[in-house]
């Protein structure tokens, strides 16, 4: 009996020792604590048996653990790094084809402080500690405001699942493991969603399967339109988007130690806009130091209508919001301290009735001389990338689909579209590009180029020829001109294509978008994320129905060990390959991506040859606010309105030389002796 008592007094001692350490070092190192038996709040929870939890110098933060069943790979080895089966040596420990993975998820963790009241239109600002002691992450945090019927779909009666607040500012971490006991670090992803710097949210893209390859991923929001990049052309407003994620890069190399990622391995990944955002990164002070490489995914920073180079277009397009809102003072400070009153849906309304003559949105990342310095293209010619970072980047085949499934109108006609419609939007490319000598020859050139001549009332093909149009001018050419630049300043770059079509595989009844669409915008994440390996449960609720096929499957695990070994050691090639040649200045090379891989080079050199070159020799692009016939317009009316303003003072000083006249004349008058 005493022996007993001696035993069960020296487990409890044991017990209350290991937990107090446990504790202290989880703060003092930021680390996971192994037990939490006592809260650190003064409310009683439940735990339950899928809780997980990490203690960081913020707070506690309450997670999940989840299993992912039924694939070929553990968080430590891939099928791909075994021995291949028609060796004469036989793999001695082969994975199990049906593997059971655990990953731990939390989910809406704040980054930030609140971006509401007076921290509207303002840099983020830190958050010294949560609100809370401790935060359950088990959800997504809302998605930023913006305009949901604005999301490019092809439904135009699908319902939205996101929670819209202007406290929006919160992150997400899918990692393999939280155990300090455990010496791996994990290779850091953080990917920054697209949507044109207008919509779009994190909890679109979930990471449990990506980090269930050995990954620890990271996933945000950031403001977005007026929330996010609002300017009045100088040093002090705009580009606050940018910043959040500048905040997200800082928040990782603080505390992702905790969750078992390696701070000294961040790999920034961005798609779309997102891509746009990353190559910015690359070039600016406040993100230097914050990363270790980048993969830029069917977006780059030279793409026209991703970046604002006038300040003054900046400044107009505040205004106009200001008008739209109710807000007509005359001093832009003045309808800044307006639009402060404003609700967001009164913002997001009034961007909605905007007219937009210049880029293809009124609010982006704009040139302010503080977080980017000069134009993109003028730094990366001039070679002043302050971190030449490993960089992967590529496109999808048809990513214009994009473009137009953005034209929700045409979704109540199936996207169909006409001769007349295409060169419509291709003249409203134009305009808005603002071409300003031999505008009628570039359009000329532009329609002849994607005109399909054998029959020109063929819906069909004019509608293949607007996609081909737009991925051509939004992405390929823009992203081949940024691997160009980006491999002769020094960065070593590779390449992709994503020709996997998903509707290639699949009866047509269980196709979950139309083969019109080919490889879709999103069609290189929906492979980067495991979509096809995904528990239905975790999935956008757009695509729960979706039948994948061992295909699909097959692309999707290549795709993500590729995207694996480049965060882990700056090369995609997988072990025991060397295929994908990196992109040189002379030499660009360029993977291509289907069921099987094979390398090619110089990717539609002659449509990349005619946007980046051909088509500056027809005309002269100007970085001005007004197009010439509006800027010739304008300096009429100014010439107008000093001439007026001149005839004012004119006659204002005639009157008064005949007012004192008529005056001393009748003083003279009364005063003459009769």
């Amino acid at each position: 009996m005493y022996s007993f008592v001696k035993i069960y007094v020296l487990r409890l001692y044991l017990f209350y020792t290991i937990q107090y350490f446990s504790f202290t070092y989880s703060q003092n190192e930021g680390s996971f604590d192994l037990f939490h038996t006592e809260s650190t709040t003064d409310k009683v929870t439940t735990e339950l048996p899928n809780d997980a939890y990490v203690n960081i110098q913020l707070g506690r933060i309450i997670g999940k653990k989840v299993t992912i069943k039924d694939v070929p790979w553990t968080s430590d080895r891939e099928s791909h790094e075994q021995i291949p089966v028609d060796q004469k040596v036989r793999e001695p420990y082969p994975i199990d084809p049906k593997n059971t993975v655990t990953v731990f998820t939390f989910l809406g963790i704040p980054y930030a402080q609140k971006p509401v009241g007076t921290l509207r239109f303002k840099p983020p600002q830190q958050l010294p500690r949560f609100e809370e002691e401790t935060i359950y992450a088990n959800n997504f945090g809302p998605s930023c405001p913006q305009d949901i019927n604005a999301r490019p779909t092809l439904n135009f009666r699908e319902p939205t699942e996101h929670r819209v607040d202007e406290d929006c500012l919160y992150l997400n971490i899918f990692t393999p493991q939280i155990s300090r006991s455990v010496s791996t670090k994990y290779p850091v992803i953080v990917f920054f969603h697209g949507g044109g710097f207008q919509v779009g949210t994190s909890s679109d893209w979930p990471g449990h399967i990506l980090a269930s390859k050995g990954l620890v991923v990271v996933t945000a929001n950031y403001r977005l339109g007026p929330f996010g990049f609002i300017s009045l052309g100088d040093k002090h407003t705009g580009n606050y988007g940018l910043m959040d994620q500048t905040l997200v890069l800082k928040w990782v190399q603080n505390y992702i130690f905790a969750f078992n990622g390696n701070q000294d391995q961040v790999t920034i990944v961005g798609h779309g806009s997102g891509a746009v955002s990353a190559g910015l990164h690359m070039l600016s002070y406040g993100s230097e130091g914050l990363f270790h490489s980048v993969a830029a995914m069917s977006g780059s920073e030279l793409s026209y209508h991703q970046v604002i180079t006038n300040t003054m277009l900046a400044y107009n397009n505040t205004v106009k919001l200001g008008r739209q809102v109710g807000c007509t003072q005359q001093v832009g400070a003045d309808i800044w301290d307006c639009l402060l009153t404003r609700s967001p849906n009164d913002l997001i309304e009034g961007v909605q009735n905007m007219l937009v003559e210049f880029n293809r949105y009124a609010f982006l990342p704009v040139i302010d001389g503080n977080f980017l310095r000069e134009s993109p293209e003028v730094l990366l010619k001039r070679k002043e990338v302050l971190s030449p970072v490993p960089y992967l980047t590529g496109v999808n085949r048809n990513d214009g689909t994009e473009v137009l499934l953005s034209e929700r109108d045409l979704a109540r006609v199936n996207f169909i579209i006409d001769r007349p419609f295409l060169e419509y939007k291709i003249m409203d490319f134009v305009l808005k590009k603002n071409f300003t000598t031999n505008r009628e020859a570039a359009l000329q050139a532009i329609k002849h180029l994607y005109t399909f001549w054998p029959d020109l009332q063929n819906n069909d093909k004019t509608r293949q020829e607007f996609i081909h149009f737009a991925t051509d001018a939004y992405y390929v050419a823009p992203v081949s001109k940024s691997a160009q630049l980006h491999s002769e300043s020094g960065s070593i770059v590779y390449m992709y294509v994503n020709n996997y079509n998903f509707s290639t595989g699949a009866p047509n009844g269980e196709r979950f978008f139309p083969a019109w669409m080919g490889v879709c915008h999103d069609c290189d994440l929906y492979l980067l994320f495991g979509f096809p390996w995904m528990p239905k449960e975790f999935l956008p609720q757009n695509l729960r129905s979706v039948l994948w096929t061992d295909t699909d499957k097959n692309v999707s695990d290549t795709f993500m060990s590729m995207w694996k070994q480049f965060a882990r050691r700056n090369n995609p090639n997988l072990l025991r390959e060397n295929i994908w040649i990196n992109y040189g200045p002379r030499d660009r090379y360029y993977l291509n991506i289907n069921v099987t891989r094979t390398l090619h080079q110089d990717y539609e050199w002659e449509h990349v040859g005619f946007w980046n070159i051909y088509i500056g020799t027809l005309y002269d692009l100007y970085t001005t606010t007004f197009s010439p016939t509006e800027a010739s317009l304008r300096k009429e009316l100014v010439g107008f309105k000093a001439t007026t303003g001149i005839f004012i003072i004119l006659c204002a000083a005639t009157l008064t030389c005949a007012g004192t006249l008529l005056y001393l004349h009748s003083i003279y008058k009364r005063n003459r002796p009769s």
